[in-house]
């Protein structure tokens, strides 16, 4: 029988841990740790993300500050972004994509100050995340790989594929699993035949965001999967995942659910960066909670 993982009980254990972290350092801090989410739309999908960043910083007993740049031009917009890097009280930034036609990404992402990009997208972490000597933990990248190692415990010799080569997941989730001793594949748009690569795998995390690209024939039996895909199904008025519950039931050991599987790891992972930055710049030792094994 195929279980399905919902992770917002470990989520909140996690973030449980995380506030005794703040509250046993209170009077090494000279204010709370604060997030600063820099947002240009309040449509459905950013909307709801900002909702449960809201929702579990609160858990964590973090601050979160929401930052409106709507019709702000590309000059502006990074100004904004500048301003928040200067800010004492700001900890970590969180710019939300996509960005508004004429702003681009990679000019943004150049003016966030590495030392405040809980994110992981500044140049200089993601250099960090290929070196193997971490800053800060990429969000997406990590909660997946907890996921991952809940239900499957050491990934020392598993063999694991990654659809998707992304430099926001696939590519640092890649280092994550090397630096674990998995055995690590990548396929991508431009892989022959995808399947047989997948078959393969103790462990296969999907990436794309295609709704239900992930079926039975893909997978090896009683593999584990790791569902990072969203997608807006429109017909059913809700958000799925790359992964075809009804197709992989029965053939997979283990499914993340979606949205509430990697989804709450990665926020999870983004308001410990923001702790961990409010500790560095106080000099105080920050240590990242860990999940059990399931």
């Amino acid at each position: 029988m195929t279980a399905i993982l919902h992770t917002s009980e470990l989520a909140q254990n996690y973030l449980a841990s995380l506030k005794a972290q703040i509250f046993s350092q209170q009077k090494n801090l000279d204010h709370t740790p604060t997030l600063a989410v820099v947002t240009s739309f309040f449509d459905a999908g950013p909307s709801a993300y900002l909702r449960r960043i809201g929702l579990l910083a609160e858990q964590a007993g973090t601050n979160l500050r929401v930052v409106d740049v709507a019709g702000q031009n590309e000059r502006n917009f990074c100004q904004t972004v500048r301003e928040l890097g200067a800010d004492k009280q700001i900890d970590g930034i969180l710019v939300l994509f996509p960005l508004p036609e004429g702003i681009s990404r990679q000019t943004v992402i150049e003016a966030l100050p590495a030392e405040k990009d809980v994110d992981c997208l500044h140049p200089l972490n993601l250099g960090r995340i290929m070196s193997g000597t971490l800053g800060f933990q990429p969000c997406t990248a990590t909660g997946a790989l907890m996921a991952a190692e809940h239900l499957v415990g050491d990934l020392r010799g598993k063999d694991c594929v990654i659809v998707g080569s992304s430099p926001v997941v696939g590519r640092p989730l890649t280092m994550l699993l090397l630096d674990r001793g998995a055995t690590v594949s990548v396929v991508h748009i431009d892989t022959q035949d995808i399947t047989s690569h997948c078959k393969k795998a103790d462990v296969l995390f999907s990436a794309v965001g295609k709704a239900r690209l992930v079926t039975a024939d893909w997978i090896k039996p009683e593999s584990c999967l790791v569902d990072i895909g969203i997608s807006y199904c429109p017909d059913e008025g809700r958000v799925v995942g790359d992964v075809d519950l009804k197709s992989v039931k029965g053939v997979a050991h283990t499914v993340t659910a979606v949205p509430d599987g990697v989804g709450p790891l990665t926020t999870c992972t983004l308001l410990a960066n923001t702790v961990k930055s409010a500790f560095g710049r106080m000099g105080v030792n920050f240590i990242y909670p860990s999940l059990p094994s399931q």
